[in-house]
């Protein structure tokens, strides 16, 4: 006994060992980590086969990290000891000013940027002559907001890329890199002067990749003008407007940082006649039933669906006889974007190309549109395999 007394670290490390491994036996497994917004690892089923394949082993120890006791409460304690050690990135997140997280973005993939321009071009090889086609690619936050960024930092030049595809897409381009300069300029100002009551203005989130509702709307009055139409004053939408708080991103559950400060939601709830989702008639324009949970930003325009169409009478141009259509080939930064376009059109037809089930031939030949916009962050459009879809 008195030996064991010499080694009080080794007693009290094997009481944390039983202490755990009892808690772990007890406690219940959660499926959706809140913190993380993703859906944890289930026990997997047993088999000896799997076993001796080497198969069961690593999905046991995926889901023991998953579901391991207090797992929220360790990965705080993670990021505070890594904090106080000076560590200004982790996971892929780097740590800015101001409270501002970014994507650490070093290459890209230069092949799949052209293969995408080249889907693109073949899309308006096919349809530009029956209808305006306009493209446009959408700066992440790092390359607009270059006074947050940590020194050092070697990002991809996205402005030289963005304006090698704007040198080889055969249809007209919206430029966002000075809209969205202009709009994080205008966002300080603003919050330089507000009132105490008032909400912050923002350009991009600072804890999530998305451009925030007026990043999307200040975008929506470059595009309404790019196409000689008269875009809805901001001030005209307040009395649909309301605030989600409370928000953290994805850069956010990436990187865990302990000491973020949530984001809040500019959420513009507009009149509309119907709006349909994948076939089916929804009650609201936005899933409200998202906003409870942390990944509010998904309940926009219900997520990243195949074909959402929105049908209102908010069109003040609105020709008597006629239906005036838009179709936008989006993100999920579109989610915040399509509402504004009732404003200048009688039916806005959504499509996300990574959801897709109805050919976009299929649809180009059923329904006649005024104009298609092609939106894409440009993480998206540089990666994303799905862009091949816009031909099928």
């Amino acid at each position: 006994m008195q030996k064991i007394k010499r080694y009080p670290l080794l007693i009290l490390f094997t009481l944390f060992l039983f202490v755990t491994t009892v808690a772990d036996m007890c406690a219940n497994n959660r499926v959706f980590s809140e913190m993380e917004n993703k859906y944890l690892t289930q026990k997997p089923a047993f088999s000896w086969s799997q076993l001796f394949k080497n198969q069961y082993t690593p999905k046991y120890e995926t889901y023991i990290n998953d579901q391991f006791v207090g797992r929220d409460w360790w990965i705080t304690v993670k990021s505070v000891s890594e904090s106080a050690f000076g560590k200004i990135k982790n996971n892929g997140i780097v740590y800015g000013s101001d409270h501002y997280l970014f994507e650490e973005y070093l290459t890209t993939d230069e092949d799949r940027i052209e293969r995408n321009i080249g889907f693109l071009n073949e899309f308006v090889q096919t349809y530009g002559n029956q209808v305006p086609v306009t493209v446009s690619v959408i700066p992440s936050s790092y390359a607009i907001l270059g006074d947050y960024l940590p020194t050092g930092l070697h990002n991809v030049d996205q402005r030289a890329y963005c304006e090698q595809i704007r040198s080889q897409i055969e249809s007209e381009w919206l430029d966002l890199f000075p809209v969205m300069t202009q709009t994080a300029a205008d966002a300080a100002a603003f919050n330089a002067s507000r009132e105490p009551n008032e909400e912050e203005l923002l350009a991009y989130y600072r804890t999530d990749h998305h451009w925030t509702s007026y990043g999307a709307y200040r975008a929506y009055q470059a595009f309404a003008a790019s196409r000689g139409k008269m875009p809805v004053e901001l001030e005209t939408l307040k009395p649909y407007l309301y605030y989600l708080p409370d928000f953290y991103g994805s850069y956010f559950s990436k990187c865990k940082l302990y000491s973020a400060l949530p984001d809040t939601i500019a959420v513009y709830d507009l009149p509309v006649d119907s709006v349909t989702v994948g076939g089916e008639q929804k009650p609201t324009l936005h899933n409200t039933a998202q906003w409870g949970v942390r990944d509010k930003h998904a309940g926009l325009l219900w997520g990243n669906a195949d074909v959402t169409v929105i049908k209102s009478r908010n069109n003040r141009t609105q020709e008597a006889g006629k239906t005036s259509r838009v179709l936008l080939f989006k993100d999920s930064f579109g989610n915040s974007f399509a509402p504004f376009l009732t404003y200048n059109y009688d039916e806005v037809y959504v499509v996300d190309l990574r959801s897709n089930l109805t050919p976009v031939s299929e649809l180009m030949s059923q329904v006649e549109f005024d104009d298609v916009l092609i939106l894409y962050n440009f993480l998206s459009f540089s990666s994303s395999a799905d862009v091949a879809r816009i031909t099928y």
